[in-house]
């Protein structure tokens, strides 16, 4: 059960539905649209095989739930996994199922919400709601440190490693690293000086007003410094004013496929000062090493993230001047800027789809299984 699919799961179920199929085990798929005041993200994705739910927003004061039918399916599953949230009413009603000998429920998500961003309610709630599940598909292994200190028995815990489509991505790169990065550059000015790049969705957590201080400042130092913004978000408006004195500021919306590994090797570091998630994996690819705050709200794939080895975790990096001076520091020292991208090329084979559901699709096969709770 999907609120929406996005685009970074394109491949996912597909290769999910292939691994669990020669078990005799079909897996449906089941997903909304999100209205745009919930959704503002271009990146909705749609899987032809998947079954569309409708969808209904309910407020309740400032929050909103949303809604989502019970389908007949539901009924006949033997097993349903759903998103770890709040504000899903459906979850509710699943797990009240389960307790009268109905489909088992398991739960895949973070483990408690990162970013800060959520109401201590919602947050109380799915914590009770968590340790209710039959089974648990974790993020991370951060993720699954987060649900097992909640009293949920590890042995229940599936850890998947949550990645994008990093074989699309790397084919991507290496077509772009040829022609398709130069004359990015040429078409933007950028010339042969530094590059820094920010990937992700354009909101408040990724403290982008840090970003154009310490981007200011890194500019001041190295006059030949190009930043360019890829995403969309309610911050697009702001960036692209910023960007009307700032020539040096390139703001180009949202970008897939091989446009978005254009911009990226056409960039020497990935600037993410906020919130950091599957963005990590973006720069361990594409050989960008990531540069982000040791204390920013991250995702739980900041694990992925080895200060010095593959990236910067910038202490007290929401200084913006502390944040500038260690991409300064990066981009002046050929040495450790080479040890940084070793790294990334290192683990960039590590995580991947493929992986990702094998672990996925051997922990549905334990879960069918498993006795009930």
């Amino acid at each position: 059960m999907q609120r929406a699919i996005r685009r970074y799961r394109q491949g996912f179920f597909d290769r999910l539905r292939d691994e669990v199929a020669p078990d005799g085990i079909e897996l449906q798929l089941f997903h909304s649209n999100l209205p745009p005041d919930l959704d503002p993200r271009p990146d909705a994705l749609e899987v032809p095989w998947s079954i569309h739910l409708a969808r209904r927003t309910i407020r309740v004061g400032s929050r909103s739930l949303l809604w989502q039918p019970y389908h007949p399916a539901l009924r006949t599953a033997d097993l349903v996994i759903v998103e770890q949230a709040a504000d899903l009413p459906l979850n509710y009603r699943l797990l009240a199922a389960q307790r009268r000998g109905g489909a088992r429920v398991a739960m895949w998500g973070h483990g408690r919400n990162f970013g800060g961003d959520s109401s201590r309610l919602g947050e109380a709630i799915k914590r009770r709601t968590s340790t209710a599940a039959h089974w648990w598909f974790a993020y991370t292994d951060r993720s699954a440190t987060v649900i097992t200190e909640l009293g949920y028995p590890p042995e229940r815990v599936t850890v998947v490693h949550n990645a994008i489509d990093t074989t699309a991505l790397a084919a991507d790169v290496a077509w772009a690293h040829g022609g398709p990065a130069q004359a990015l550059r040429a078409e933007l000015g950028l010339g042969d000086g530094a590059v820094g790049i920010f990937l992700g969705t354009l909101r408040a957590s990724k403290r982008l007003d840090l970003l154009l201080v310490a981007a200011d400042r890194i500019q001041e130092a190295r006059p030949d410094f190009h930043l360019l913004v890829v995403g969309g978000g309610e911050l697009l408006p702001t960036l692209q004013a910023a960007a009307t004195t700032r020539p040096w500021l390139h703001v180009l919306g949202p970008r897939f496929g091989r446009e978005r590994a254009r911009a990226l090797a056409a960039s020497d570091v990935v600037l993410i000062p906020g919130a950091v998630g599957l963005a990590v994996l973006d720069g361990l690819v594409a050989r960008t090493p990531l540069i982000t705050s040791a204390d920013g709200a991250h995702g739980p794939e900041i694990a992925y993230l080895e200060d010095g080895r593959n990236g910067r975790l910038v202490a007290n990096g929401s200084d913006p001047s502390r944040y500038a001076e260690a991409v300064l520091a990066v981009l002046a020292d050929d040495a450790l800027r080479a040890r940084l991208v070793a790294g990334c090329r290192e683990d960039a084979t590590r995580y991947g789809i493929e992986a990702m559901a094998q672990r996925f699709a051997d922990g549905v096969r334990h879960a069918l299984h498993a006795p009930a709770r």
